[in-house]
């Protein structure tokens, strides 16, 4: 009986992250309007995880987590100091640099399933036309990751005490909450299918010069589908599309939103 409650959770649970990301996509591939900004990127990353027992034995719960990420886009349009961009539309700019990511950590494993994390990022931000920002950010962070029969599933809540270059009321507070799965074939386990989503909400309203700082509530998504290949037990790879949707209209007025729709690369290394 418990055995067939744990699938029947399950299968609800991913049953309903797939009705989650359909419907995310779907709003995110409505057609470009007078208030949806639509352009195209490609998104890099580096992940390296692993616990700290060749120090000591002692520490083999205690895990460090190094990442490195490298974002480009080919939006060619000058930012207001609302973060909005100057003209609507779609862009057809080069594919330039726009934002990198630095990001570390140490955790706890509480569980084999469940660690906890005190990390420390670093955005560095150059949209076209506007001011360079360099936004810092701590956060605690837990994650717990579970075997499913579809797959592994990863769940992980984050909330950022974001400082951001030329803001008044600092710090800006944002939860994240992330749900991802992999879901290896039988005819090759080494070869998976990816799926995640990404909510993204601002405690607080923040005030300051151009930039992602926006307004209490929804402030952006992003959703992924693609494929994974394991290298071996230590390395991991994902490719494949990655959209976007960020709200940068001011309350009050009429909405508007950027949508990013990139192709996304990433290496994981455990050890």
């Amino acid at each position: 009986m418990h055995s067939h409650r744990f699938r029947l959770f399950n299968v609800t649970l991913i049953a309903c992250f797939l009705l989650l990301l359909s419907s995310i996509n779907s709003f995110a591939a409505e057609p470009a309007g007078p208030n949806y900004n639509n352009y195209a990127g490609f998104w890099t990353q580096a992940v390296a995880e692993g616990n700290l027992s060749s120090i000591d034995d002692s520490l083999s719960k205690v895990r460090a987590w190094v990442e490195g990420q490298a974002r480009f886009n080919n939006n060619t349009e000058k930012v207001g100091s609302s973060g909005q961009f100057a003209s609507n539309g779609n862009t057809a700019g080069n594919m330039d640099w726009y934002q990198g990511m630095a990001r570390t950590a140490l955790g706890y494993a509480v569980t084999d399933r469940l660690t906890v994390w005190a990390g420390y990022t670093y955005l560095p931000t150059q949209n076209y036309g506007a001011p360079y920002s360099g936004e810092q950010d701590v956060w605690p962070a837990a994650r717990y990751i579970f075997p499913t029969p579809f797959g592994s599933v990863m769940l992980r809540e984050m909330v950022e005490f974001r400082y951001l270059t030329g803001v008044t009321n600092t710090p800006a507070i944002r939860p994240r909450t992330l749900i991802k799965l992999i879901h290896p074939f039988q005819f090759e386990p080494r070869l998976g299918f990816v799926l995640w989503n990404e909510a993204f909400f601002n405690v607080n309203t923040v005030t300051g010069i151009g930039g992602n700082q926006g307004y209490s509530g929804f402030n952006q998504n992003r959703a992924f589908a693609g494929f994974s290949w394991t290298f071996n037990e230590s390395v991991r790879s994902e490719f494949g599309y990655m959209d976007q949707l960020i709200l940068v209209s001011k309350p009050g007025n009429t909405t508007a939103f950027n949508n990013l729709n990139a192709v996304s690369a990433s290496v994981f290394v455990g050890w």
